[in-house]
């Protein structure tokens, strides 16, 4: 069974404040929206025209769920967790277990999870992050030529839903959207190894806004239908957000 690879830099751990704790799990999946899967050959995932990506590195960290009634936070996961998928992982179409904890009962209405770098490398996996400052790599080719995309890119998200965990078996699944990350708002195909300021800055907002989440129990990549109206994924939230390294080109 092929999955995502997903490195842990750090043991997660709940912040419980009392009261009875529930299960739960974060799971992650790259493909395209709706549970769809990209499409794939030869280890590389079409994502835009012309454009195909054969590995996605992403540093996450400091992941938090906000309580609907109170609006407190409870800290399930530190990090730094790094994504790293590539070759036919990246079609998307099977989720991974990227944390497995415990949360204080209760129905949250907010994921929060911070993208960064980090300034040392917990495992040999992050090295070449730290090494070049970056929190992104993206390799792929464009019109058959090679590119790297990186950047430093530094971003707290926030994703509203309707999470009720407290059961036996509550999943939260985080969908990253790449099919979106290379075409402008009006459809038009942005260029990785594109350096001016505002490519970039399309590009990089593009990212932002393909992270989203949802309540997944039965881990099959797409929104669980539940009562009161099943759940929303909402508005994406930004703060802090910057790309704070020019490390993008074409490599041969």
């Amino acid at each position: 069974m092929k999955k995502l690879v997903i490195l842990i830099g750090l043991a997660a751990s709940a912040a419980c404040s009392g009261g009875k704790n529930g299960a739960v799990t974060l799971s992650a999946r790259l493909g395209a929206p709706n549970g769809q899967a990209l499409t794939t050959a030869n280890g590389a995932a079409q994502v835009a025209s012309g454009i195909e990506v054969t590995r996605v590195r992403v540093v996450i960290r400091n992941l938090r769920l906000e309580r609907e009634d109170d609006k407190t936070e409870t800290k399930f996961a530190k990090g730094p967790l790094l994504l790293d998928v590539k070759g036919s992982d990246l079609g998307g179409a099977l989720v991974q277990l990227l944390v497995d904890t415990k949360v204080p009962a209760g129905t949250y209405d907010k994921l929060k999870l911070e993208i960064h770098t980090i300034e040392s490398a917990p495992l040999p996996e992050f090295k070449e992050l730290v090494d070049q400052g970056v929190s992104l790599l993206i390799e792929g080719t464009i019109d058959t030529k090679p590119f790297t995309f990186a950047s430093a890119l530094e971003a707290e998200l926030e994703h509203e839903g309707r999470f009720q965990l407290g059961g036996t078996a509550n999943n939260i699944t985080l969908n990253i959207d790449a099919s979106k990350w290379f075409t402008a708002a009006d459809g038009s195909r942005l260029s990785p190894v594109d350096t001016t300021a505002t490519a970039r800055e399309a590009i990089l907002a593009n990212i932002r806004s393909s992270f989203s989440a949802f309540e997944d129990d039965d881990e099959d990549g797409e929104k669980d239908e539940v009562e009161d109206g099943g759940i929303d994924d909402g508005d994406h939230g930004e703060a802090d957000a910057g790309d704070h390294g020019e490390h993008d080109g074409g490599h041969g």
